[in-house]
C-alpha cells in the first residue's frame, strides 16, 4: 500500500496550520501586551499549548487508525499523547522571552511535538514501525534523519518522553506502518542516504552547501527580519517614519484642496468629518518647520482619542496605539503615499482599523481594513514590501512597489483609497 502524494501533504498542511496558528497567536498577544508580565506570557502561552496541542494530537490520531485501518492491523484506537505541561513551557517562555520569533516558534514547536509524539507512542504499543518524511525545503538533519528509512519504533526515539528533532518551521513528519510494504509516494531514503554520503556523512558540509544554494533567498529572508525588527523597535517607541527629505511647503491652498472620499468604515457624515480632521492637521503642521510630521488618532465616531503628537524630528512621528476600534491620521510632507513603515504599522497593529496620510499638497491616501481581513497574508506580503523598499534606487520605486502591494492585496480584506488634492 502506497500514502498517496495527495493524502500525505494534505495531512501535513492541516498539522502545520493548527501549529502555526498558536505560535501566530503567541505574536498577536505579545502585539497587545508585550512581554513585561512573565506570569500572564506563560499562561497564555500554556493556554495555547494545551488547546492546540489537542488538536494535533487527534489529527495524528486519526492518521494512525487510518493507516491501521487499510493496512488490516488489529489494533486498539490510537490515544492521544498528553500537551505539554506548565512547567515546561515556562521553561520555553523564560529561554525565548527576549525574541519574539524564538517564542513564536517555540509554542509552535510544543505544539507539532503534541502530533509526533502521539504516532510514536503508539507505534511503540503496537510494535509498528515510522519513518521521517521530509517535505519542502528540508535541512540537513531531517535529510539525515529521513536517511534512515523505516524503523521499528522504540523508546530510542523519545527524550525526556517526548518525540526529538521538531522544529517549528518545517513540515517534515513521522509516517508510520504495521507492513514491510506501506510506504509514502515520493519518500526515498536511499536518495537521501546518497545525500548524506556524498557529503562525507558530515552534516556541517551540507549545512554549507545548501547555503551557498539557497543564500540569495536567505539574503532576503535576512533583510525582511532585519526590516521587522526595525519595525518593532519603531512600534515600542511608537513612530512612524516617513523617510523622505522631498518636503513640500503646507498652503492655504494645499489646506483647501483637501476632499472627504466615500469609504467602508465611515458614513457621509464621518467621512466630511475626517477631511476636516485632514485639513486641521495640516495648519497645525504648517506652524511647525518644514518636514514636521503630526498625528492624531480618532475612534470610528470621528471623536478625538487623544491630542494631536508632533514629531521632533523631520519625516518621524511618536504615536500612541489605541485599545479600541480606531483611526489614525498623520501628515506627508512630501505628499506621496503611505510608506512601507506606515503599511507595516497598519497590519500589526490590530485595532487599527483605517490609517490615513495627508500630504501637504492636500493630497490624501487612506488604507482600511473589511471583513475577511488576512492578517497573516497581509503580514508575508507587506514584508516583503519593505524589503523591496530597501532595495529601491529612489522614491519612484518605492511608490510604484506600494501602489502594486495594494493591487495584489485586494483579495485578501484591504482597501485603498487616493484622491487628487
Amino acid at each position: 500500500m502506497q500514502i498517496t502524494e495527495k493524502t500525505w501533504i494534505e495531512y501535513i498542511t492541516r498539522l502545520a496550520k493548527i501549529n502555526e496558528t498558536a505560535g501566530q497567536k503567541m505574536a498577536d498577544y505579545i502585539a497587545r501586551h508585550g512581554t513585561q508580565d512573565t506570569d500572564a506570557l506563560i499562561a497564555y502561552a500554556q493556554a495555547l499549548v494545551q488547546k492546540y496541542s489537542e488538536g494535533s494530537a487527534e489529527l495524528a490520531c486519526q492518521m494512525y487508525d487510518a493507516m491501521a485501518e487499510a493496512s488490516g492491523a488489529e489494533v486498539p484506537p490510537a490515544e492521544p499523547a498528553e500537551p505539554t505541561d506548565y512547567s515546561e513551557t515556562a521553561k520555553m517562555v523564560h529561554a525565548t522571552r527576549k525574541s519574539l520569533p524564538l517564542l513564536q516558534g517555540g509554542v509552535s514547536r510544543l505544539v507539532k511535538r503534541a502530533g509526533a509524539d502521539t504516532t510514536l507512542k503508539n507505534a511503540i504499543r503496537d510494535g509498528a514501525e515510522w519513518a521521517w518524511v521530509p517535505h519542502g525545503d528540508t535541512c540537513p538533519f531531517c535529510i539525515t534523519l529521513a536517511s534512515r528509512g523505516w524503523q521499528r519504533a522504540s523508546k530510542k526515539a523519545l527524550k525526556g518522553d517526548h518525540a526529538q528533532h521538531i522544529h517549528a518551521n518545517c513540515d517534515c513528519e513521522y509516517a508510520v506502518r504495521f507492513d514491510g510494504r506501506t510506504t509514502v509516494a515520493g519518500y526515498d531514503p536511499e536518495e537521501y542516504l546518497a545525500m548524506y554520503d556524498d557529503a562525507g556523512g558530515d552534516i556541517n558540509a551540507m549545512r554549507r552547501a545548501q547555503y551557498a544554494q539557497n543564500k540569495d533567498k536567505i539574503n532576503v529572508q535576512k533583510r525582511a527580519a532585519y526590516a521587522q525588527r526595525k519595525l518593532r523597535k519603531g512600534n515600542a517607541d511608537g513612530i512612524l517614519n516617513e523617510g523622505s527629505e522631498g518636503y513640500v511647503p503646507i498652503t492655504r491652498e494645499s489646506i483647501e484642496a483637501v476632499r472627504p472620499f466615500s469609504c467602508q468604515t465611515l458614513d457621509t457624515e464621518a467621512s466630511n468629518a475626517l477631511a476636516s480632521a485632514h485639513k486641521r492637521l495640516l495648519a497645525q503642521a504648517a506652524a511647525h518647520p518644514a518636514g514636521t510630521e503630526t498625528a492624531r488618532s480618532y475612534g470610528l465616531d470621528m471623536q478625538p482619542l487623544g491630542k494631536t503628537s508632533v514629531g521632533q524630528k523631520p519625516g518621524s512621528v511618536r504615536i500612541s496605539n489605541q485599545s479600541v476600534p480606531y483611526i489614525l491620521i498623520h501628515n506627508h510632507p512630501d505628499g506621496l503615499t503611505l510608506s512601507p513603515t506606515d503599511i507595516l504599522g497598519f497590519v500589526t497593529h490590530d485595532n487599527l482599523r483605517m490609517m490615513t496620510a495627508v500630504g501637504n499638497n492636500g493630497r490624501v491616501y487612506a488604507v482600511e481594513k473589511l471583513p475577511g481581513y488576512d492578517k497573516g497574508m497581509l503580514q508575508e506580503l507587506s514584508e516583503k514590501l519593505t524589503v523591496q523598499a530597501q532595495e529601491a534606487k529612489n522614491a519612484e520605486d518605492i511608490v510604484q512597489a506600494v501602489e502594486t502591494f495594494f493591487e495584489e492585496v485586494k483579495p485578501y480584506g484591504v482597501r485603498y483609497y487616493a484622491t487628487e488634492g
